[in-house]
């Protein structure tokens, strides 16, 4: 490495001079283990037990967790039953990952899939320090130090560097592969340096996401059913205090309006009163939220805001926009649009939707509103509560497919 490269980051976990571009199996017992030793880390830590997403990663890399996405991945892809004539399926080499400051944890993840798939990882974590990354960071440190993991020395490297375009540059002209997430500038500004000729490059840019809630079956919940709903929809909104690309900025209910009217007589009071005893957002957050939404209420299209106290804002909209990803809130604040049918959303969503979360609605209508609308948008459809849950699938992307290749043997 030069040492103007090496002047120009900081590693923070790992040895540049030990990483390696040599590919492992996908799915590599070495690797799961010491995922899973990461997992059993992070949840023994009393400060992890304080952070939402560091909870939610050490969870999906339990030994249990990643055992079942194996199985699931090896079903979806028809591998033959016998595995003496499955392809082998090995990692691209060295992976390079850039990733986002508003949602630290994705770092863990971008290296967990990075791994998953049989590669070597450089990661540039966010030039922010967080108790995210912080507890994240101290627990790669700990599981690599164990001598049983010895050999992921030559697989991990984490470093921090601020805007430089000569690092980058560096790393993407020796990666077999690149995973950005950021907004489309980043996107953009990476793919100005050239990978190697056979260099993948998976992107992670803006998104936008939504929910929407049948009305008849908000109202036919009893006090229990009504309890489970807030739950799950405050893990939606909240965990990630909306900043993650999959979190809903847009309710839109469906039902005539009576109907809606009633069951958001019923379910917004019980949210905001599930969400005060569990939430609590610092006074300059309460601020931005208050200013946003006395700017949305200036909007000719915008009816009413509704405020639950400072944790939960709502912007109620006549119909929804033709731009209407660009209607984001944070923190707790959902625009709200009242339609006739699932229909009436098609003609607003762009290539720039990915997450649809969904209560009421029976799959066959979801999955036939997605199809037949032909939309170039939305990847994932999945209930109210799981629009956080990190699968294999992401954007539409294969990821571990995506970060590996099929060795075709005769």
């Amino acid at each position: 490495m030069p040492p103007e490269i090496a002047a120009a980051q900081t590693v923070v976990v790992g040895d540049p001079a030990q990483i390696t571009n040599r590919p492992a199996p996908v799915w590599d017992p070495a690797r799961l283990a010491f995922l899973a030793d990461v997992s059993r880390t992070l949840l023994a830590l009393p400060a992890a037990r304080a952070l939402p997403d560091v909870v939610t990663f050490a969870y999906w890399a339990r030994a249990a967790h990643l055992a079942a996405l194996k199985a699931n991945a090896a079903a979806s892809t028809e591998a033959p039953a016998d595995p003496a004539t499955r392809r082998p399926q090995v990692g691209l080499g060295l992976v390079f990952h850039v990733c986002p400051a508003n949602v630290p944890v994705n770092a863990a993840f971008s290296l967990a899939f990075g791994l998953l798939a049989g590669n070597s990882n450089v990661v540039r974590l966010p030039s922010a320090e967080s108790a995210t990354l912080t507890t994240l960071v101290g627990a790669l440190s700990t599981v690599l130090a164990e001598p049983r993991h010895a050999a992921m020395a030559a697989a991990v490297l984490l470093v921090r560097y601020p805007r430089d375009d000569a690092v980058n540059a560096y790393w993407s002209a020796r990666a077999d592969g690149r995973v950005v997430w950021g907004g489309d500038a980043t996107v953009q500004h990476m793919r100005g340096f050239p990978l190697p000729p056979r260099g993948r490059e998976v992107s992670f840019p803006d998104r936008y996401s939504l929910c929407t809630l049948k009305a008849e079956a908000v109202l036919a919940l009893d006090d229990a059913g009504l309890s489970t709903l807030c739950g799950h929809l405050y893990n939606d909104v909240y965990i990630m205090e909306q900043a993650a690309c999959s979190s809903p900025q847009l309710v839109a209910w469906v039902g005539d309006a009576d109907t809606v009217a009633a069951a958001q007589a019923r379910l917004w009071p019980a949210f905001a009163a599930h969400v005060d005893g569990r939430h609590r957002i610092p006074p300059i957050r309460v601020m931005d939220k208050f200013v946003a939404a006395c700017e949305s209420a200036l909007a000719p299209d915008v009816t009413a805001v509704h405020r639950h106290g400072n944790a939960l804002y709502r912007i109620a909209m006549a119909a929804p926009r033709s731009d209407q990803e660009t209607c984001r809130g944070t923190s707790g604040t959902l625009h709200e649009v009242v339609l006739p049918s699932l229909e009436s959303l098609a003609p607003m969503v762009s290539d720039r939707y990915q997450t649809l979360t969904s209560f009421g609605h029976p799959r066959d209508d979801l999955t036939a509103f997605v199809v037949s609308h032909g939309l170039r948008g939305i990847d994932r459809v999945v209930p109210v509560g799981q629009a956080l849950d990190m699968g294999l699938i992401w954007d539409g992307y294969d990821i571990i497919g995506s970060l590996s290749r099929v060795i075709d043997v005769r």
